[in-house]
């Protein structure tokens, strides 16, 4: 009785997968050592920093609409305006500061055609607007 003999079909199933995790395992060596000699810091060319003189600011000129859409300035919460009325008052306010923001605080319940009219204002003259809501 001859035990050593093949199977009919010639195929040897005994080193089926010892050649593929040898292979894996160089991989894995060879991917490691590379990644440690690769050096990581690229080069990145950053702006410089201009250090500024320290100026004071003006702080920016605030404006809010509530939920009626009516415009009301920050320093009196209690008189409220028309957009006509508070354009020309925000325009002088701007005209007497050095950095010109307008700040607009808008209700949450405000119609935003009053929030867009003085987004279109601030556009048309040139400030800068901040936008907030308030709840």
């Amino acid at each position: 009785m001859n035990l050593n003999r093949r199977r009919k079909n010639g195929a040897d199933s005994d080193d089926g997968m010892s050649s593929m995790t040898d292979l894996v395992f160089l991989m894995l060596i060879f991917f490691i050592i590379l990644s440690t000699m690769v050096n990581p810091a690229l080069p990145v060319n950053l702006p410089s920093g201009k250090s500024l003189p320290n100026t004071p600011q003006d702080p920016p000129v605030e404006v809010g609409v509530n939920s009626k859409s009516q415009y009301f300035l920050k320093e009196s919460l209690t008189k409220f305006y028309t957009f006509e009325e508070v354009a020309l008052i925000l325009e002088s306010k701007i005209a007497e500061q050095t950095i010109s923001s307008l700040k607009i605080s808008g209700d949450q319940k405000a119609n935003f055609d009053a929030i867009f009219k003085l987004i279109k204002l601030s556009k048309e003259k040139d400030w800068k607007p901040v936008l907030s809501y308030s709840k």
